[in-house]
């Protein structure tokens, strides 16, 4: 299980579907056998054979049932997993974009559902690697300019010396910006 909760509550879901459903149909074949053949058993056998009759077919629904159950689960977990697993991926994944790593593209299984959902995280990670990148080639430009603007003031020994340190307080707050 990837996602606990989310998939107990899935495979409830559907074991609580599961009953219903037989509970339903189960109880719908019931009532129309007894109603339609119960005059004319009753009939036939006595009425304490009759009521073994009746305990047996409820007992075999029982059974039948309790078999089931096992095999629904087992279902609901692998179509739960289907779900939990790209959430559970897609979560991860947006942990690593949201602490810089846009380099490793989000992938899911084969069959697994919220591909849509991936494409669209991955498109979305490309175009802020692409804006980040595009921030840091400017950032770098600016630099550069600032630098040589800072060395073009040193040579000159006139009395620019306030002029210098906007220069460098302009170079360290793109600095800044730079790791931000």
């Amino acid at each position: 299980m990837i996602q606990r909760w989310f998939q107990i509550r899935y495979i409830s879901l559907i074991l609580g579907f599961m009953l219903f459903i037989a509970l339903v149909s189960g109880y719908t074949v019931y009532v129309t056998t007894w109603v339609m053949l119960g005059e004319k058993l009753a009939a036939v056998y006595p009425q304490g054979l009759l009521f073994e009759i009746v305990k047996k077919v409820n007992l075999t629904l029982i059974i039948r049932l309790l078999i089931l159950t096992p095999f629904v689960i087992f279902v609901g977990l692998i179509l739960s997993n289907r779900i939990a697993g790209p959430i559970y991926r897609i979560k991860k994944h947006l942990k690593l974009v949201a602490s810089g790593n846009y380099d490793m593209p989000l992938k899911l299984r084969q069959k697994d559902e919220l591909k849509d959902v991936a494409e669209g995280v991955n498109k979305l990670v490309s175009v802020l690697k692409r804006s980040r990148d595009s921030k840091k080639r400017a950032v770098d430009d600016v630099l550069g300019k600032a630098e040589a603007l800072e060395r073009a003031i040193s040579d000159d020994v006139g009395n620019k010396k306030g002029l210098l340190e906007e220069v460098s307080r302009l170079k360290e707050a793109l600095v800044q910006i730079k790791k931000d």
